[in-house]
C-alpha cells in the first residue's frame, strides 16, 4: 500500500507538470468528444480546458516554471508552444479555433515505458490550421493529407519524443506509438466502449473553477514509474481519483476525491475511522524530529487490532501485538534525512501512544534477557528485542527499522536506528530545534498541511539523495540531468482522509522554494547588478495580462523583470530615463511597447526590449520634463509630447515623425511638468506649467484655446491637478521656494494648503473626495494636513533623508502614502488617517509600487534594495 500511495503523489507531479507544458482555454463546446478516444487502459488522464493563451500566463506567473524551463525538454516544448500562440497573435480565426475546444492527454503503459495519446477538437480541413502548421514545421494547410486520414511526423529535437499526427471524427490526434493511433481511429469509428463505472463518477466530480483536470488510475499508475523506481510486491487498489488542479504564484494545489472499491481492504485499513480526531503530526509529530528531516510519511490508527486485521487479513501474533500495537492510538510516522557527502540515510520512527506509562512498560517486558539501556539528557533509550515486529504489525513503513533504539517524548515513542540519530531526536525536542520550528519546512505544514490519516511530505530538494535512493540505476542519470529543477523545489505533500466507504478525500501540494538570498516576507527577489536609478515602474505584458517590473540601474541599464521575479532581459541606456514609463499599441494589435524619454532621446522599446522602427528619436534639444502621450479619441492614435528646455513643446506620432499641423510655439520658460491633458465639455485642453510660473493652456494643433489667469510665484515643483466642470476652475498645486504648498485656479484664485517649512512636501487625495491633502516628511517627522487642518503626524528614526509619495492601492478610495527611509533601508506605508500597514516595515531602498502583479488577489509591493536587488513582498495582512 504503501508504494501506491507514493507512486500515486509521483502521477501526481507528472500530471501537473503535463498540463505546465499543455495549458489551454475552452470558450465553447468541441467539434467532437475527445473522451472516446480514450485508452481503455489509461492510467493517467489529463483534461485541460482552458486557452492557449494562458500558457504564457503561466509561465510568467507561476515561481515553478523558473525551475522547471533549466529542464531542456520544457525549454524545447516552451519554444513550440511559444510559435503556436505567436501564429495565432497573427490570425484571428486560428486563435479563436485554439481557445475553442479542449484537450485531452492519456496515458498507459507500455513495455518500454510511458505511452501517450492526446486529442484535441478543431477544425482543421479549412485552412484554418495553416499558419500553425507553418510554425511547428508541418504541413496543416487544406491540401494536407492529415485530412483524408494520412500521417504526420512532428519532431522538435532530441530532447521531445517524436509524435505522429493523424485526424478523424473532428479530432486532431498526436501519440509517440503508431500504434495508439491506428487503435483510438478504431474507437472513433466503431463506437466507444462502456466507460469504467468509477471512472465516470470520478469524472462526474471534478469542478468547474480550476485550471486542469488530473485523473489517476493507482493500480495501473504504477506501472509508469516501472522503469523509474524500484517495485515491490504490494497490491494496488482498483478505482479512479480524480483531482483538480490549481496554480498559485508560489505553489500547485490539487483537491479531489479517490474512488476505490467498497470492498478494498488493504486501503480501508489506512483510511478507516472518521478524519480529525487524532492528533495532528504538523503540531506534535513535528516536534520530537530534527530540523534536517526531508521526507515524512504519517498514518492515523485508531484502533491498532482493526487496522493490522484488515492489514494482514489475520489476527497478529498476541504477544508481538500486545508488546508493541496494543498500546498505540494516533499519528505513527516515518521520517527520513541524508546529511549533505553522507551516504547514510537516518531514519526516526514515531508511535502515538494512548498511555505511554503502559506503552513503556510493554516495551520493557520484552527484553527478558536484558536489553541495550542508555541514559542521554535524562532520556533512557533502549533498544527493542524483536526483529521485524513492527513491520509485522504495521507493514512496510517500519521495513528500515529493524530492531530500533526507542524513548518516550512526551505521549510518544521515538525510534532511531543508531544512538546518534535518536540522540538528535532527543535534542531536537529538548531544544526546541525540531522540524516544527524550522523556518522552510515548519512555514509549509502552517501554510498548507491539515488533518488527514495518511500523509506524505517531502522537502524535494533537500530529499533528492533520498529519491536517487530510490530510482532504478538507468533512472538516475535523468534525475541528475533535471537537477536544476529540483533544487528549486520546497514542500510536497500529499493527504488523504475517508469521506464515505470507497471515497476518500486527496490533497496534493507541490511548493516552489527558490535557493536564492531572500529578505523575510518576500514573494521573490532579483539582482540586477548594481543599484537603482530612480523608481520601479509596473508595466502591463498584453500576454498574460500580469504586470512586469521595469527598473534602471546607475549604469543607465535597463531590466524587466516578470511578476515571478525573473530576468527577462536588459539593455544599456545612455541616460537615466525621465518620469513614468508609459505604454502604447503602436501597431493596433493588442501588442504593446513602452515609451519614455531620457534628457536626449524618445524610446519605443518592445516586449523583448528591442527597438521599434522609427525610435529612438534624437531630440533637438535637451528635454526639460518627462513626455506625455495621449490618445484623444480611444483609437491608439498616439501624440507624444516632449518639452524641450528651451521652451520648444515637441509633438511626434507613433511613426517617430513630427505631427503635421502643430503650430505651438515656445513657451515663455520651459515647462517643469509633464504636459497634461484634460476634456471639458467636448474640447481637448493641454496645460503646462513653465518655469516663470505661468501657465498655458493649448488646443490639439498648439494654438492657445484659454488664457489662464494663474500666476505661481517662486515656483519649484507642480505637486498635481486637479480637474473640474469648468477650465477657469482647474486647480494646480505646487510648492515654492519657501517651503509652502499653494493651491490655484486656472483662473487666478490662489490658495495657501500648507505654510513655509522645512522638508520634502507631496499631495495626494487622502479621501478621494478630489480635494487636496498634503504631507511634509522631514528627518524626523511625517506631518499630513488638510484643508481644515492637521490630519496625522508620526515620528521617525533619526538620520537619512527620508521620501513621501502618494499610492494607489487597488480596490481603496483614495491615496495611501508610502515612505522610504534610507538609514534605515526601510519602506512603510500608511492610509490617510495614519494607520500604517501591520506587514510593514519591510526591507527598501526606493519608492515603491503597490499592485496584485501576478493576479493571485494579493497586492505586491516592489521595491529594491541598496545592493541592487529587486524585491517583491506579498502584503497578506488586511488593510485595518
Amino acid at each position: 500500500m504503501r508504494r501506491f500511495l507514493i507512486v500515486l503523489l509521483l502521477v501526481a507531479i507528472v500530471g501537473a507538470t503535463a498540463w505546465w507544458l499543455l495549458r489551454w482555454r475552452s470558450d465553447t463546446g468541441p467539434l467532437a468528444d475527445p473522451w472516446k478516444a480514450l485508452p481503455p487502459n489509461s492510467a493517467v488522464v489529463l483534461e485541460v480546458p482552458l486557452p492557449l493563451a494562458t500558457w504564457q500566463r503561466f509561465i510568467t506567473t507561476t515561481q515553478l516554471w523558473r525551475d522547471l524551463e533549466k529542464v531542456p525538454a520544457c525549454a524545447t516544448l516552451n519554444g513550440l508552444l511559444l510559435r503556436m500562440a505567436d501564429a495565432a497573435a497573427n490570425d484571428e480565426r486560428l486563435q479563436r479555433t485554439l481557445a475553442t475546444h479542449p484537450l485531452l492527454v492519456a496515458w498507459e503503459a507500455a513495455g518500454d515505458g510511458p505511452a501517450l495519446l492526446a486529442a484535441w477538437p478543431m477544425e482543421g480541413a479549412s485552412g484554418t490550421l495553416a499558419p500553425l502548421g507553418t510554425a511547428l514545421g508541418i504541413d496543416l494547410g487544406p491540401g494536407s493529407p492529415l485530412w483524408n486520414g494520412g500521417r504526420l511526423a512532428l519532431r522538435s529535437d532530441s530532447t521531445l519524443p517524436a509524435l505522429e499526427l493523424t485526424w478523424h471524427n473532428g479530432l486532431l490526434l498526436a501519440s509517440d506509438r503508431s500504434g495508439m493511433l491506428d487503435d483510438a481511429v478504431k474507437r472513433l469509428a466503431n463506437g466507444s466502449v462502456a466507460p469504467d463505472s468509477l471512472l465516470v463518477r470520478a469524472r462526474a466530480t471534478l469542478g468547474g473553477g480550476s485550471d486542469a483536470h488530473l485523473l489517476v488510475q493507482p493500480a495501473r499508475a504504477e506501472r509508469l514509474f516501472a522503469a523509474w523506481t524500484e517495485r515491490d510486491a504490494a497490491a494496488w487498489p482498483e478505482g479512479w481519483a480524480a483531482l483538480d488542479l490549481r496554480t498559485r504564484p508560489g505553489a500547485v494545489l490539487m483537491s479531489g476525491l479517490l474512488f476505490t472499491a467498497a470492498s478494498d481492504k488493504g486501503l480501508d485499513a489506512i483510511l478507516h475511522g472518521p478524519p480529525g480526531r487524532s492528533d495532528t503530526y504538523r503540531t506534535s509529530i513535528l516536534r520530537v524530529l530534527p530540523a534536517n528531516v526531508a521526507r515524512l510519511r504519517t498514518l492515523r490508527v485508531d484502533d491498532a487490532l482493526r487496522y493490522v486485521q484488515e492489514r494482514t487479513g489475520a489476527a497478529p501474533n498476541e504477544d508481538l501485538f500486545n508488546a508493541y500495537a496494543a498500546w498505540v492510538s494516533g499519528t505513527i510516522g516515518l521520517a527520513e534525512a541524508r546529511q549533505p557527502g553522507d551516504s547514510l540515510t537516518h531514519r526516526w520512527g514515531v508511535l502515538q501512544a494512548a498511555d505511554p506509562a503502559k506503552a513503556a512498560a510493554a516495551l520493557l517486558a520484552r527484553c527478558t534477557d536484558g536489553c541495550d539501556t542508555a541514559i542521554y539528557r535524562g532520556l533512557r533509550m533502549a533498544r527493542m528485542a524483536d526483529s521485524d515486529a513492527l513491520t509485522a504489525l504495521f507493514g512496510p513503513l517500519f521495513k528500515s527499522l529493524d530492531r530500533p533504539l526507542w524513548t518516550m517524548m512526551a505521549d510518544k515513542v521515538v525510534l532511531a536506528g543508531t544512538p546518534a540519530d535518536m540522540r538528535a531526536a532527543i535534542d531536537a525536542w529538548t531544544d526546541g530545534t525540531s522540524l516544527a520550528v524550522d523556518p522552510r519546512a515548519g512555514e509549509f505544514f502552517r501554510r498548507y498541511a491539515s488533518d488527514a490519516s495518511f500523509s506524505w511530505w517531502a522537502d524535494v530538494a533537500h530529499a533528492f539523495p533520498l529519491w536517487k535512493d530510490q530510482a532504478r540505476p538507468e533512472a538516475v542519470q535523468r534525475l541528475e540531468a533535471a537537477r536544476g529543477a529540483w533544487d528549486g523545489l520546497g514542500g510536497c505533500l500529499l493527504e488523504l482522509a475517508p469521506q464515505r466507504p470507497g471515497v476518500h478525500e486527496i490533497t496534493f501540494c507541490l511548493q516552489h522554494e527558490g535557493g536564492e538570498r531572500q529578505e523575510v516576507g518576500a514573494l521573490w527577489s532579483a539582482a540586477i547588478g548594481a543599484p537603482l536609478e530612480g523608481v520601479p515602474h509596473l508595466v502591463r505584458d498584453h500576454l498574460s495580462k500580469t504586470l512586469q517590473v521595469l527598473v534602471q540601474d546607475r549604469d543607465h541599464r535597463i531590466s524587466l523583470i516578470s511578476c515571478t521575479g525573473k530576468v527577462l532581459w536588459q539593455r544599456e541606456l545612455p541616460a537615466p530615463i525621465l518620469g513614468d514609463v508609459r505604454q502604447v499599441d503602436r501597431f493596433k494589435n493588442g501588442k504593446l511597447q513602452l515609451l519614455f524619454n531620457t534628457a536626449d532621446a524618445v524610446f519605443l522599446i518592445d516586449r523583448n526590449g528591442k527597438d521599434v522602427e522609427g525610435f529612438p528619436i534624437v531630440l533637438p534639444g535637451k528635454a526639460a520634463t518627462a513626455l506625455s502621450v495621449f490618445d484623444y479619441e480611444g483609437t491608439r492614435e498616439y501624440r507624444v509630447l516632449v518639452p524641450l528646455a528651451d521652451g520648444r513643446l515637441l509633438n511626434f506620432g507613433m511613426d517617430g515623425k513630427p505631427v503635421q499641423g502643430w503650430a505651438v510655439g515656445p513657451l515663455p520658460a520651459a515647462a517643469i511638468a509633464p504636459i497634461e491633458h484634460v476634456r471639458l465639455k467636448g474640447k481637448d485642453f493641454l496645460l503646462a506649467v513653465d518655469a516663470a510660473g505661468g501657465a498655458i493652456a493649448l488646443d490639439r494643433r498648439g494654438e492657445q484655446r484659454y488664457r489662464p489667469q494663474l500666476r505661481m510665484k517662486g515656483v519649484q515643483a507642480v505637486l498635481g491637478l486637479r480637474s473640474a466642470m469648468d477650465i477657469g476652475a482647474c486647480r494646480v498645486a505646487w510648492s515654492d521656494s519657501s517651503g509652502a504648498v499653494l493651491s490655484g485656479t486656472l483662473d487666478g484664485a490662489v490658495d495657501t494648503l500648507a505654510h513655509p517649512g522645512r522638508g520634502q512636501v507631496t499631495a495626494f487625495d487622502a479621501d478621494g473626495d478630489g480635494g487636496i491633502d498634503v504631507a511634509r516628511v522631514t528627518s524626523d517627522s511625517l506631518l499630513v494636513t488638510d484643508a481644515k487642518g492637521p490630519r496625522f503626524g508620526t515620528t521617525l528614526p533619526d538620520g537619512g533623508t527620508p521620501q513621501v509619495f502618494p499610492v494607489l492601492l487597488a480596490g481603496r478610495t483614495g491615496e495611501a502614502l508610502g515612505l522610504v527611509l534610507p538609514a534605515q533601508d526601510q519602506v512603510r506605508l500608511f492610509s490617510g488617517d495614519g494607520t500604517r500597514w501591520p506587514d510593514l516595515p519591510v526591507t527598501g531602498d526606493v519608492p515603491f509600487r503597490v499592485a496584485d502583479i501576478n493576479l493571485d488577489g494579493v497586492l505586491e509591493l516592489v521595491t529594491a534594495t541598496k545592493d541592487g536587488r529587486v524585491i517583491a513582498y506579498a502584503l497578506s495582512a488586511p488593510w485595518p
